[in-house]
């Protein structure tokens, strides 16, 4: 018995870090980080090159309809910035847009082509790689059943799973 439980104790000691396959765990619903959220926002004021008044008539994006966190993605000391913009600007029936910021010399660039995501699910950044950079596991829209996707960094974007597959399709279409 003493045994037993010196192996059960080892085991719940040591267990919980095998069990944990993702790096980071973010929920874009209910927290983010000040400084992320506000880069996202600059981003998207500069992208659709509107003022906050403008953006906020137009879209209704203010300040708290983004949610953002930084997070290096590739291990190059420099953090991404991965969030949401709660806005029908970038929803649509089939679910929300995830936003991946990547710090370029004269601003931000969008490196993500994510969409149908659920935002009411949580977001993984793995511990996996693929070129270089932390895979992100997210889960589908409710047109897509809430199923959980994995996004992988290929050809300068994150694209997720139903994208590569669809953007298949179309390279075999126009051979």
């Amino acid at each position: 018995m003493k045994k037993f439980l010196s192996i059960l104790f080892l085991l719940l000691l040591v267990q919980p870090s095998y069990a944990l396959d993702y790096y980071r765990k973010l929920d874009l619903m209910y927290d983010s980080e000040p400084l992320a959220s506000k880069i996202l926002y600059e981003y998207i004021l500069k992208e659709e090159n509107m003022t906050p008044d403008e953006i906020k008539d137009f879209a209704r994006i203010e300040p708290q309809s983004v949610k953002a966190f930084e997070i290096d993605l590739n291990d190059d000391g420099t953090n991404e910035i991965i969030g949401i913009v709660y806005s029908t600007l970038c929803w649509g029936t089939a679910g929300y847009s995830l936003f991946i910021l990547q710090k370029q010399p004269n601003g931000y660039k969008d490196i993500s082509y994510v969409i149908n995501f659920e935002p009411q699910k949580q977001v993984y950044v793995l511990n996996s790689t693929t070129n270089s950079y932390k895979n992100i596991k997210f889960y589908g829209s409710s047109a897509y059943k809430f199923k959980p996707f994995i996004a992988k960094y290929s050809n300068g974007k994150y694209v997720n799973d139903i994208q590569t597959k669809s953007l298949e399709k179309v390279l075999l279409l126009n051979k």
